[in-house]
This record gives structure tokens, C-alpha cells and sequence, in this order.
């Protein structure tokens, strides 16, 4: 790609006209390296191939062996979707991963193989073991008429085919048969795919977004969202459902495991697709969803890896795609039009189509241009996408080439509309297995959300989002008054940025200059938090990088930096030291920080959490709260009062407590007072941690803080 982009650079300088006419006039430039490209990755065309898949089984026994099982059902996978379909080897594959999930605990998962291991050409005489393990599923699941089901027809099955073993196999049919232990009620899936309501329902004219919200426009500002009335810390503002996205490729060229392609629900027990080896689903409606919809027209360009050397140009070719039905419609009218209506969940096309793309601000706009050309050269070479779409009543075109030149102008344009509106969506998983808390967030797609895309960016934003499958939720991070605009953040921080850097950044990627709350206020960057207390006045003395001199912002007395960064350099050797003492050498480097920096300075930090820690190992509950209350205000000065990272300590120092409580009467505390703290805690941390975590998993945790208080 990166020769592609090289070459037709060289030769395609000249940017005039609207888009489509931009895109025509490429066309009809000289294609053949486009083409040859393209031939190029045909040749290396990935198909279903049952020794391969072996291969892939044989590596997930090995896992599976040293167990591994996550890993062992990667391989499983990787192995059913490279089988052919329903094969003995797809049968194989299907049965060795419901010995995974049997084993996990994931019952419905594990019968949802065995029934798809049934329909393949898998082995006669092993059939018996897995309608053994399917029986046990059922026991365990408390189905008493599944079970019933499934040992008559595995009686049958083992009558019938005379398999060897009969006998021994007819024995344990009568052993389930007696089965009187099952469980009174049936078990119950976790529901992590629910989203929440909006905060006083939808809005009738912006959709996907709560009536507390609503589109307002001003010729600085152009189009933004301002609360329509008071709105409190944690009300949910937007659930909104993906008008497209596409998978991220992993780096070996692979899609995330465990992920439906078709709506990215969590799936151990996924069906490949039939034809290509990278996309799978959680069920055959899914799969044929994700067909009729697109991966008819995509699938080919799976089995060659294309879309993964096209980058953002895969999601512009999905947004095209969603626009055939409608003819690609556009809604004509300036802001007045978005202001009165914006947002469909029949169709959202046209709205997705008045994003903006700023395409006329970029500076090269040759990728864009090159990476449309070879998808549309891909769709009239490889597919029959052209002949289709003009059968489609709505086809804005009936000459084939200009049908061509007008799909590839729209790509181009949406690519362009990606670029400055997408989100990344990302969701959490566990680092390692005794995690509390899912701490690892994971980029699976890329996607475009209509409604969320209205909010203006702030490097420090009132608003926090999660996502549940393909669905983004945005709640209030604060509470906001009725008229004050609502800010996302475009992935610039100030937490995470400097000035300078973000300012270039949002010229680069989005086309404006920042002029945010902290943007516009250098004294309330994060940097000022780490500075020296003036001798004469505490004020503050910043902390300038490559200068050996700096002046208090409040007396404007000049002082030789060289002078607190030893001494504070000193202070971190206390930190350092091995000595027994512990607590006389924490105490002493607090001492020297207090004289020298700023409150809440980085530096203050490790020096609280490791006094909360020493008093926790001691059980000393006035020390421990008081610690531990120094390294929260500091925290929250730095990243924000609701930080994830105050909610996740919150909850860590409540259990901690708790078990303090477990091991004995605390000294120095009265037991009342001490309880009411704790309570305190878990009630904010649940506050913070429902604007970042989907509610199971927070139900989760409040479930554990309540099983260890009552033990």
C-alpha cells in the first residue's frame, strides 16, 4: 500500500472541484498499479484448508494440555474457521472446544458446539463422549427436560449404531436417568450485554440521545450539544447503537478472538464463515445478517487481506455500502435542518452524511483518493457490485462508469468523514486472572456514532463513555447546568498531554485550534501541579525541563532549580532504602517533600499510598484513613475528582478495611465511625465507577464488598 500511496502521490497533484470531480479525474488516470496490486494479493488467497486446521487443533491440544484454556480455544477457533464447513475436522474442532467451555463453567456454550459438533461429519464412535458431556451440561444448567431429551436420543444414537462400548455407555445413560441432585432453578446468563436508558428518554428530534440534551449552533462554534435542562453526574446522555464499524486488525492480520464480527458480542462458541477464515459470529443469524449486509462484497477481500492494508478506508467502504437502499440520500439545508431533526435508527445514512469531513483543510488527500480507487477496482473486478447496485431502484446512476466514479467519490468522502468523526471502540478485559477489576482496554473496531459525533472536543471534558457490544454509552461526568455545553474529548487529554502537543494535534488531525477550559488557562494545567514552594511566599516555582532557572508565579522571585531537585532527590532515596524501619523513613521523606513542593505535586503520591499501605498492614485505622485520604485529594487534583483510578482505590481500600475488620478489633478507632467511612467509600467508588464500567460489572463488585462485610 505504502508504494501505492508513493506513486500515485508522484503523479496525482492537482486537487480541484468538489470531491466527485476529484475522484473522476483520478479514475481516469493510468490504474494499472492499482491493479497489479490487487492481482498481487489474489495470488495469496487464503482459503478454508482442513490441514491447517489440524495443525491449528493439534496446537490448541497443547494448550489445552498445559492448561491454558483461553488460549487453547483461540486455537480451536482458529482451527474451525480454517476447516471446511462441516467436515470431519470442523467437527473436531467443534468438539475439543466444548471440552474447554465445559470445563470454564460455560455450559450453554459448551451444548451450542455440541449441537453444531452434530451436524458435521464428526466421528460415529466418539459421539457418545459428547452427548455425555452434553447430559452433564444440562445437570448443571438444571434443564431436567433437555436432559431428558438428550439421554433418549443418546440411547437411541448408541442402539442403533451399535457403537462399540454399548454396554458401558447404556450404563451411564441409566445413572443420568437417576439424576435427582439437578438444580431447582435454571441458571441464568450473566446480562452484560444490556445498555441503560437514557436519562428522561430519548429526545424526539436528536436520536440516540437523552431529552436532557439537544443540538444548538453558533457560527464560532458550528454545531455542539448543550444540556436542556440541569443534568447530574452519571446520567446517561447517549446510547447509541454503531451506524457501521470494522474490526481492527490484530498485527498478525487476524481479528480480535472471541468477538462477533457481526455486532462484537463476547462469543466462546462462534460460527465461522463460510467462506473466508478471519470472520466469525455468535449465531447464524448474525452471520447471515453480516452477509445480506455486506460481507457479501467484503469477503473476498478477507480471504486476500486487503481491508486490513486499507486502514480506515474498510469503514468508509461499510458506510457506502449502508447508503445503497436509499440511493445514497442526502438531506439538503444548513444547520437549521440538523436543529429540527438529526438521527434515524431506520436509517441513518443522509445524517451520517452531513457530518463533516474537512476534507478541502487536509493537506493531502491522495490516501484517501487511492485507498477509494482500489476498493472500487476491487468491486467491479472481483465482485458483481456494480451489476447489483444498478438493479436497486434508488441507483443514483445508470451508466456504469459514472456509477463507478460516484461510489468512489462517496468513499472518499466518507473517508475523510471517518477521519475526523470515528471512535475507537475499546473494551475492557482482565490483565490477569486475579484482577478486581477489568484494568486492560482493547481496541476491537472502529466506528461511527452520528449523535456523539454533534459534541465538541475539550482536553478536559464533562462527559465519559463505555461501550456494551457496538453500542457506545455517554454519561455525564459532572453535573452540568441547563445551557452549558456538553464536550467530549477526542482522545487529547490534558492529563496525558501537554499544551503544545495537544494544540498540535487537534490542528493536524481535526482542522481547529483548542481554546477549552484548559487550553485557555495555562495555570490550570496538570504541569503546574508539580512545582517548588517559593521560600519567601509559598507560591509556586514550575518545574521548567532544560532551564536551570525558574520564577515564583506569585512574587516573581527568581530561584536556582538545581537546589529542590537535590534536595527532593534526597527525599526519594528514603523511599529507596531497605532499612527495617519503614515507617521512620517514609515519615522523614514526606517530611522533606512537605517544606520543598507543592500539595499536590506527582512526587506526593507514592509516599502517601505506601503510609496508607504500612498502617493497613498494621491495622491502625486513624492512620490509615488519613493516609489514605492525603493520597486521595492529591489524585483527584491531578486527574479529576472522578478519575477511574480514585474509584478503583476507593473499592481496593474498602476491601482492605474490611479484611482489617476480619483480623481483629482496629486500634485506635471506634468501630462506628470506622464502618461509616467505610460505607462512605463504597458509595463513591460505586459513583465513579458506573461512568466507566457497564453495570454487571459493577454489580459484580458491589456484590463482593457485601459477601466479605457479612463473612
Amino acid at each position: 500500500m505504502e508504494q501505492l500511496l508513493a506513486h500515485y502521490t508522484e503523479k496525482f497533484t492537482k486537487i480541484d472541484g468538489n470531491i466527485f470531480e476529484v475522484f473522476s479525474q483520478f479514475y481516469s488516470l493510468d490504474l494499472s498499479e492499482i491493479e497489479n496490486w490487487l492481482e498481487v494479493q489474489f495470488k495469496t488467497k487464503t482459503l478454508k484448508n482442513d490441514k491447517l486446521s489440524t495443525v491449528y487443533r493439534q496446537e490448541g491440544n497443547k494448550c489445552y494440555a498445559r492448561k491454558d484454556r483461553l488460549k487453547s480455544l483461540e486455537f480451536y477457533t482458529k482451527s474451525l474457521c480454517s476447516a471446511t464447513t462441516n467436515g470431519k475436522e470442523y467437527g473436531l474442532a467443534l468438539a475439543n472446544r466444548s471440552a474447554v467451555s465445559f470445563e470454564m463453567g460455560e455450559y450453554e456454550n459448551c451444548v451450542r458446539d455440541i449441537d453444531l459438533c452434530f451436524e458435521t461429519n464428526y466421528p460415529k464412535d466418539l459421539k457418545p463422549k459428547i452427548y455425555i458431556r452434553k447430559a452433564e451440561c444440562y445437570i448443571f444448567l438444571g434443564q431436567k427436560e433437555n436432559l431428558k431429551e438428550c439421554i433418549n436420543a443418546m440411547q437411541d444414537f448408541v442402539v442403533k449404531e451399535n457403537i462399540s462400548g454399548k454396554d458401558k455407555y447404556l450404563s451411564k445413560i441409566e445413572q443420568f436417568k437417576k439424576s435427582k441432585n439437578l438444580p431447582t432453578t435454571n441458571f441464568n446468563s450473566e446480562t452484560s450485554h444490556e445498555v441503560p436508558k437514557l436519562a428522561d428518554g430519548e429526545n424526539p428530534n436528536f436520536a440516540s440521545a437523552s431529552s436532557k440534551i439537544k443540538i444548538s449552533y453558533e457560527q464560532s462554534k458550528g454545531r455542539h450539544v448543550t444540556a436542556s435542562k440541569n443534568i447530574k453526574k452519571g446520567d446517561v446522555l447517549f446510547v447509541e447503537k454503531a451506524f457501521i464499524f470494522a474490526p481492527v486488525f490484530k498485527e498478525n492480520k487476524e481479528l480480535y478472538p472471541f468477538k462477533c464480527y457481526n455486532c462484537l458480542k463476547d462469543t466462546l462458541s462462534c460460527i465461522p464463515c463460510q467462506s473466508c477464515t478471519l470472520c466469525f459470529y455468535c449465531n447464524e443469524s448474525c452471520r447471515v445478517c453480516s452477509w445480506n449486509e455486506c460481507h457479501k462484497w467484503e469477503c473476498q477481500g478477507m480471504q486476500t487481506n486487503i481491508w486490513h492494508d486499507l486502514g480506515i478506508g474498510f469503514p468508509a467502504f461499510k458506510a457506502m455500502l449502508k447508503g445503497v437502499k436509499s440511493g445514497f440520500r442526502n438531506i439538503k439545508g444548513n444547520h437549521e435542518e440538523d436543529l429540527r431533526c438529526f438521527g434515524s435508527t431506520d436509517d441513518n445514512y443522509p445524517y451520517f452524511n452531513r457530518l463533516v469531513s474537512n476534507i478541502y483543510r487536509s493537506k493531502n488527500v491522495v490516501p484517501y483518493i487511492v485507498m477509494s480507487a482500489v476498493v472500487v477496482v476491487y468491486l467491479k473486478k472481483y465482485t458483481d457490485f456494480f451489476v447489483e447496485l444498478l438493479k436497486e431502484p434508488k441507483c443514483p446512476k445508470r451508466d456504469s462508469d459514472d456509477l463507478v466514479r460516484y461510489v468512489g467519490g462517496l468513499i472518499t468522502k466518507h473517508t475523510a468523514q471517518l477521519s475526523c468523526n470515528s471512535s475507537i471502540v475499546e473494551h475492557w478485559t482482565y490483565s490477569t486472572s486475579d484482577m478486581l477489576f477489568p484494568d486492560i482496554l482493547i481496541t476491537v473496531a472502529c466506528g461511527i456514532f452520528p449523535s456523539v459525533s454533534i459534541m465538541n472536543h475539550s482536553c478536559r471534558p464533562n462527559v465519559t463513555n463505555f461501550f456494551i457490544c457496538d453500542t457506545i454509552v455517554v454519561k455525564a461526568l459532572e453535573d452540568i447546568e441547563e445551557e452549558e455545553e456538553i464536550f467530549n474529548c477526542y482522545g487529547i487529554d490534558y492529563r496525558g498531554m501537554n499544551r503544545e502537543y495537544r494544540q498540535i494535534a487537534c490542528r493536524n488531525i481535526y482542522h481547529f485550534e483548542c481554546k477549552c477550559v484548559i487550553c485557555s488557562d495555562p495555570a490550570k494545567e496538570v504541569d503546574m501541579l508539580d512545582s517548588y514552594l517559593c521560600p519567601e511566599c509559598k507560591g509556586l516555582i514550575p518545574e521548567v525541563q532544560k532551564s536551570s532557572v525558574s520564577y515564583c508565579v506569585n512574587c516573581g522571585e527568581k530561584y536556582m532549580l538545581k537546589i529542590f531537585r537535590i534536595i527532593n532527590d534526597q527525599a526519594q532515596k528514603y523511599l529507596e532504602n531497605d532499612d527495617v524501619n519503614q515507617l521512620e523513613l517514609l515519615v522523614q521523606c514526606l517530611k522533606i517533600r512537605e517544606q520543598i513542593l507543592y500539595k499536590h505535586h506527582k512526587d506526593f503520591e507514592e509516599v502517601y499510598y505506601r503510609l496508607y499501605s504500612y498502617y493497613v498492614e498494621n491495622c491502625d485505622a486513624e492512620n490509615m484513613f488519613k493516609y489514605f485520604h492525603l493520597w486521595l485529594t492529591n489524585e483527584k487534583a491531578r486527574r479529576g475528582d472522578n478519575s477511574r483510578g480514585i474509584g478503583t482505590k476507593l473499592y481496593e481500600a474498602a476491601l482492605a478495611i474490611l479484611h482489617c475488620l476480619q483480623n481483629g478489633h482496629p486500634k485506635h478507632c471506634n468501630l462506628k465511625d470506622f464502618l461509616q467511612n467505610v460505607e462512605c467509600m463504597i458509595k463513591e467508588a460505586k459513583l465513579v465507577l458506573n461512568l466507566y464500567y457497564p453495570a454487571h460489572i459493577t454489580n459484580r463488585l458491589s456484590a463482593k464488598i457485601q459477601y466479605i462485610s457479612h463473612k
